[in-house]
């Protein structure tokens, strides 16, 4: 029997949630430097300053990420003079800017902690970063060790934050069962794996019974119970899910076509630019479950995707059968395809998208 560890972040969820933050934080330092996104450290400054305020723990100052996560933004972090002399890193915002944190916190060897401000994919609870090219193409994945130290989830900050984001995180976090059910299809699973699987079925229904109506209430800037659920899923459930189905590196069941699908089309020409992530992987669900030949449950899925307002053809992502075929190469080639029970080739991703291009 081998030996191995699971590390599973704790989180705090509400609208005071920072109040929690020298409870969970002041063991790791008393100095700390917020790096995020400029919106978001905007509507989270006030909150951190008077959480923070005759707790012993100080923050030094708040740093602009850089706008993208690549090697190169996280490398100017670690150089400068607040990031290097703070004991922690608070990592504030979206999924690009939590990410980007990670890369300094291993480069540096400090703990972070996140603040997501938006509620559009796991990236504050996962222990990977997603890293584009300057150029705004994808690179690669770089998968950590440790998760964040602790999750601070401001729901009040999230209703009050742009719908689209939410509405993004709700195809990101649907994905989660299909992919990692297909890629466990057949396999005897440890513990671990069996607990992440399972896990990942709470982050399709939590969407299909809350996230309708967590739209409507993200609309009105209102943190209610749906919304919770909603954020909850889309950040937690999904991010532990994450970390059990791929504990200390090992075989990934994370990913699949639906994410290969959007990192395929990152190679045209401004796609990422001009795409929200989860969105085009919540039809990325729709090209994967007409592959796998579940007709009755993608009819399911694309019920509720007009509910919500998520994409069911191919025109209502902006790209052509043609532009999909050239991106094709790039989809098969993605590492968690691997784990599929079965082959996906370049000519089951095009004859999918043109079956969904009507």
């Amino acid at each position: 029997m081998e030996n191995y560890s699971v590390q599973v972040p704790p989180y705090t969820v509400g609208p005071e949630a920072y109040k929690k933050i020298e409870k969970q934080c002041h063991i790791y330092g008393s100095k700390a430097v917020v790096i995020g996104g400029k919106k978001a450290m905007a509507a989270a400054k006030e909150k951190l300053l008077c959480a923070v305020e005759g707790t012993g723990i100080e923050i030094i100052d708040f740093v602009w990420f850089g706008g993208e996560c690549t090697f190169e933004n996280a490398e100017v972090l670690e150089q400068l003079e607040a990031v290097q002399q703070a004991d922690v890193i608070f990592a504030v915002g979206g999924g690009k800017a939590i990410d980007t944190c990670k890369l300094v916190s291993i480069a540096l060897e400090k703990p972070y902690f996140s603040f997501p401000t938006i509620a559009s994919n796991c990236a504050p609870t996962s222990a990977v970063s997603i890293v584009y090219n300057e150029d705004g193409t994808f690179c690669k994945f770089v998968h950590f060790l440790e998760p964040a130290k602790h999750i601070f989830i401001d729901t009040e900050i999230i209703a009050n934050a742009p719908t689209e984001y939410l509405w993004a995180g709700i195809g990101d976090t649907y994905a989660k069962y299909y992919e990692v059910s297909i890629s466990a299809r057949g396999e005897q699973l440890e513990h671990y794996k069996a607990m992440g699987v399972q896990l990942s079925r709470m982050c399709m229904e939590a969407m299909l019974e809350h996230g309708a109506q967590a739209l409507k209430d993200n609309e009105q800037g209102t943190a209610s119970y749906a919304l919770e659920q909603a954020a909850l899923a889309i950040i937690i459930t999904a991010g532990w899910a994450s970390l059990l189905v791929a504990r200390e590196h090992t075989m990934d069941y994370n990913g699949g076509a639906a994410h290969a699908f959007f990192y395929g089309l990152c190679n045209l020409p401004g796609f990422d630019e001009n795409h929200l992530h989860g969105v085009v992987v919540g039809f990325g669900v729709l090209l994967l479950l007409t592959i796998d030949g579940k007709a009755e449950e993608c009819e399911k899925l694309t019920a509720f995707n007009k509910t919500v307002g998520l994409p069911t053809k191919l025109s209502e992502i902006g790209v052509t059968v043609e532009e999909v075929a050239k991106c094709a190469s790039f989809m098969v080639k993605d590492e968690d395809l691997a784990h599929y029970p079965y082959t996906v080739t370049e000519e089951m991703i095009v004859e999918a998208a043109r079956k969904l291009d009507y």
